[in-house]
């Protein structure tokens, strides 16, 4: 009887556990936000345009394997649409034109169904 119960309640965890939405695309939330980099020569915080921003769906931490990946425009500015709420993880590189490579640790997000639209600027050093 208690193996029955047992096994019934791990049944409804894992059918619960399969209903939940993951991170990602499909939904009507959009994160946007501008790239910048800090001078190595001059100390300014620049914009990066043509930076490379990577993705994670459904984690706030670190990851090495990246959902997405988009550039950044003219102004250093990156858009993403259609995501679902949950969490996502930003990271973002730029090498400038003399070869010097910046980078960021990493941003961590939620997106909540309170807010259609996060800005999320990026600060690489």
């Amino acid at each position: 009887m208690k193996g029955n119960i047992f096994f019934s309640f791990i049944f409804l965890v894992l059918i619960a556990s399969s209903c939940k939405k993951e991170a990602g695309i499909g939904g009507k939330k959009t994160i946007s936000g501008t790239v910048h980099y800090k001078n190595g020569a001059t100390g300014a915080m620049e914009i990066a345009n043509g930076a490379t921003v990577m993705i994670c769906y459904g984690t706030k931490t670190y990851s090495s394997a990246y959902d997405q990946t988009l550039f950044t425009d003219a102004n250093g500015e990156y858009h993403i649409d259609g995501l679902r709420k949950g969490d996502y993880f930003f990271s973002a590189e730029f090498t400038d034109v003399h070869g010097f490579k910046y980078t960021t640790a990493g941003y961590g997000v939620t997106v909540e169904n309170k807010k259609d639209n996060l800005t999320l600027n990026l600060d690489l050093q």
